[in-house]
């Protein structure tokens, strides 16, 4: 019914080389964003790196000033639903196990579907150039300035390092675009003592979220059996006596879920029967057959109209050729809960229309009528 595709994305982190002797980095503001895109089938996700070694502040002990050395991050609010929330709401000088665990909201854009993921986060006392031995990393507020056993130096400098699960970004329920937004206030400790303002860190992060083995062709009026539509055949008004034509008009209401929460940039439908270019039949029909033989007298044929996605109308389907869709920003949207999905997805309402032209019943052989449609749903991002 559809076609798997698969999306990979390798995301590269920004690294950032550790300060050497005599350098001096102030304290700065910092507003960036990161995205990733991966599908929810992938047996392996990677991480998603926010911050890696990223330097807020250094000066080397030949001219340290305090504030640089003690220094940390904390979360805005430890309440904030939208920033990120933790337990470091004020920087400390005694020593606890790293990592810090931020909170983060993501929010789904289309849906506005919400789910919590945690952010492992810690800050890296950096030595001065003098001292060999590596980093310490340290909870994230952790603003004490221990000396190097090498050199007998204090911290000179702090960096910041966060990141994302992969197990953490399984907890994302179904595709769409997630987004969400951390900041954290870079604070140091000044000579007298008290905690001064160095900067405020924000990130901007979008997770492009894909569902390919969930995507789906759903038949409300069926749920999960197997479809069969009755193309409804119907003497034609006035033939009430002798019955010599017939005609009809079936409907199937159809929703169409991509798998991204509504938010691929086409849909493709190719529909089909099994058998194309027969003799005698006009280019585009579709049929159904009296014990499969396929000549006019055995053959039914029907017209195939789709209610297109955008302008609510109903076009032409054509058999073996297919109908794309696009603008699906602008489509309506139904809410369902589908197979295999924990939550409630998007999907795109639309219907199927099976119209049999007038024929007369005198030249076409007695009997029942049956056919298959095939319909393949692909999506483009």
């Amino acid at each position: 019914m559809f076609k798997h595709l698969w999306i990979l994305a390798w995301l590269l982190p920004t690294t950032c080389c550790y300060a050497a002797s005599g350098q001096v980095i102030p304290p700065a503001d910092r507003n960036d964003a990161v995205s990733l895109t991966f599908d929810r089938s992938q047996t392996s996700v990677s991480n998603l790196t926010l911050y890696d070694h990223d330097i807020g502040v250094f000066e080397d002990n030949d001219h340290w000033i305090r504030e640089y050395g003690k220094s940390g991050w904390i979360c805005t609010d430890d309440k904030n639903t939208a920033n990120g929330s933790c337990d470091a709401k004020t920087i400390i000088d005694d020593f606890a196990a790293p990592p810090t665990i931020i909170k983060l909201l993501f929010v789904e854009q289309r849906s506005l579907t919400q789910v919590w993921i945690n952010v492992e986060a810690y800050n890296e006392g950096l030595w001065p150039a003098v001292c060999s031995e590596h980093p310490t990393k340290y909870k994230i507020n952790f603003a004490g300035a221990p000396h190097c056993y090498s050199a007998g130096k204090p911290v000179s400098g702090r960096a910041l390092s966060a990141s994302i699960t992969a197990n953490e970004l399984k907890k994302i329920p179904y595709g769409g675009i997630w987004k969400a937004k951390m900041v954290l206030e870079e604070r140091g400790i000044v000579t007298s003592g008290t905690e001064t303002h160095l900067a405020t860190w924000t990130k901007t992060i979008t997770l492009n979220v894909t569902d390919m083995n969930n995507q789906q062709i759903y038949l409300p009026d069926f749920g999960n059996a197997a479809p069969h539509v009755d193309l409804n055949l119907r003497p034609l008004p006035g033939t009430t006596g002798n019955h010599t034509m017939l005609s009809g008009t079936a409907t199937l209401d159809m929703c169409l879920y991509d798998g991204y929460n509504a938010n691929s940039s086409t849909f493709i439908l190719s529909p089909k029967d099994d058998h194309s270019g027969l003799p005698g039949r006009e280019y585009g029909l579709f049929s159904v057959y009296h014990n499969g033989k396929t000549d006019d007298a055995n053959r039914i044929d029907y017209q195939l109209k789709i209610l297109n996605l955008v302008s609510r109308e109903f076009i032409d389907l054509k058999n073996w050729q297919n109908y794309v869709a696009t603008g699906i920003s602008a489509a309506p949207l139904r809410s369902v809960h589908l197979p295999g999905i924990p939550e409630a997805v998007l999907c795109v309402p639309t219907a199927l229309r099976f119209v049999t032209p007038e024929f007369a019943i005198t030249s076409k052989t007695a009997g029942s009528y049956t056919g298959t449609l095939h319909l393949t749903f692909t999506t483009g991002m």
